[in-house]
């Protein structure tokens, strides 16, 4: 259904009585979620939001116009948004594909693998032509495609971050050349993906994000189970070192603190689940430029493939975590 401001809570009833007069369950359901938008919609700066997609050129009106068409939606700000995925697997891919398509301009994205067969089933923004080749060259490519105006700046590179180290302990003027373009990277951008889980990515990535006061969202797949977490600074959020304990199973340490290709089992991934977490990613992002609410900052999101459903899981903060005691 489309949605504009002249659509009332009135109409939208005559609508769905019309439309479900069989089914009056689904018809009080779909009223209550549809209500929820429009009022909401009410609270948005609607003068500014039309303001800002005037600014659109042609192109890109007629392009994202069923976007545009939607209240809550600023079509220039998402244009403007400037995101840096680290990562280009699973997570990474899914996620970027989803924020190109919905009109994102601005990326950077960091990577240092290749491109295998065994990643096709779930990496969308490959084919079999890819193999062999590195990912962000053909992310890269693929996103351009897309979008012909895109802007990718590309690194290839690992993420270390040292067991003996702990990088928010640490001043900036003596982080080591990798830390530093890591660090350079977080503050460039608008919002942070982490889609690694190698040799402690996640918390360098983490830590930092916390220091620069940078919004971040990361994302797992195993079995039927996708698994969310967004760190929101405004909102005093907790962090991935609140949710994981201390020590691990495998390597006696932190869980994804420093997991190598050695020392982990291959993970079981059905396709669909990776690409519907990284979509749900990318929503959470869309969301979060256009201001839309977002109930969601700090809490675990699981989404069950196998039960078909989403469980959304407050994490409590530990007082004692950085995240509660840098910011």
């Amino acid at each position: 259904m489309r949605i504009n401001n002249k659509l009332n809570i009135k109409i939208l009833d005559k609508i769905l009585k019309l439309r479900y007069e069989k089914q009056p369950k689904l018809r009080k359901i779909k009223k209550k979620l549809l209500s929820r938008q429009i009022a909401y919609k009410d609270i948005i700066d609607q003068e500014s939001r039309n303001y800002d997609n005037d600014l659109l050129d042609e192109t890109e009106k007629s392009r994202w116009d069923r976007q545009i068409r939607h209240p809550l939606i600023n079509q220039m700000k998402i244009k403007n948004a400037k995101i840096v995925v680290f990562g280009c697997g699973g997570i990474g891919s899914n996620v970027l594909l989803g924020l190109v398509y919905a009109g994102v301009y601005n990326f950077k994205i960091l990577d240092f693998d290749k491109i295998n067969y065994s990643n096709l089933n779930r990496q969308t923004l490959y084919t079999p032509k890819d193999v062999n080749n590195l990912k962000i060259d053909k992310a890269k490519e693929r996103l351009s495609k897309i979008n012909p105006e895109v802007k990718v700046d590309t690194f290839n590179m690992e993420i270390y971050y040292p067991l003996d180290q702990d990088i928010y302990k640490i001043e900036e003027k003596n982080y080591s050349k990798e830390v530093l373009l890591i660090d350079n990277l977080i503050k460039w951008a608008d919002y942070i993906v982490i889609a690694l889980d190698y040799f402690g990515s996640p918390y360098l990535i983490n830590d930092l994000c916390i220091k620069n006061k940078k919004p971040f969202y990361w994302g797992g797949v195993n079995h039927f189970l996708g698994d969310l977490f967004n760190y929101d600074p405004n909102n005093n959020s907790a962090c991935l070192r609140c949710i994981f304990g201390k020590t691990d199973f495998i390597n006696k340490t932190q869980f994804l603190r420093y997991k190598t290709k050695e020392d982990s089992f291959k993970g079981v991934n059905l396709g669909t689940t990776v690409i519907v977490t990284g979509n749900l990613i990318s929503e959470l992002i869309i969301r979060d430029i256009c201001s839309i609410k977002n109930p969601f900052h700090g809490n675990y999101l699981i989404y069950d493939a196998y039960n078909f459903e989403i469980i959304n899981i407050p994490i409590e903060r530990d007082s004692n975590c950085i995240c509660q005691n840098l910011i």
